[in-house]
């Protein structure tokens, strides 16, 4: 796995530097759910949705054609799994700079203000872009993870690679810390 450790830099080179007080306060809207069907079992805490599923939460929007959200036992959102052709993910920080990400499959840990894209996985802003087979995204420490899925394995090969895209900087825009 590529592993960039200090977002700081990586923020600074890639415009990742999201706010996580924007994500925050989309994580107090109200979470809403368009499907063409739905299963709600309540003994453990699951929603699969099917077809043409859009969810969405103050700015944030997750698409896909089967999605499937769990919860703890007061009701709270702890992990959304979105499967697509590609799913897709968007959302709004603060700063006005949209995150926008695809893969086949994204988990959204709401409990770890995390999203995992896997497989044909791509994430997006400021024109800045991580392409890959798995790309984590913590959003709090503002870490980036790229590269194979741990349990994927791999040899290496060209399809193990990831690409990113940085964009340069302004000569007016001041650096940031």
């Amino acid at each position: 796995m590529r592993f960039v450790k200090s977002l700081g830099l990586a923020a600074l080179v890639l415009g990742l530097a999201v706010s996580a007080t924007g994500f925050a306060a989309d994580r107090d809207q109200p979470i809403r759910i368009q499907a063409n069907s739905a299963t709600l079992d309540d003994r453990s805490n699951t929603a699969v949705y099917n077809g043409d599923v859009i969810i969405t939460q103050g700015s944030m929007r997750l698409t896909g054609n089967r999605v499937t959200l769990n919860t703890d036992a007061e009701g709270a959102v702890r992990k959304i799994v979105s499967q697509g052709t590609p799913a897709t993910y968007k959302q709004t920080p603060a700063d006005g700079s949209p995150v926008d990400a695809r893969g086949q499959t994204i988990e959204y840990h709401a409990d770890e203000d995390r999203v995992v894209l896997i497989e044909k996985a791509f994430l997006e802003q400021q024109g800045n872009t991580f392409q890959g087979e798995y790309i984590s995204y913590d959003i709090n420490r503002q870490v980036v993870d790229a590269g194979r899925a741990a349990s994927a394995g791999g040899t290496g090969a060209q399809q193990d690679r990831i690409e990113i895209l940085i964009q340069p900087r302004k000569r007016s825009e001041p650096a940031t810390p």
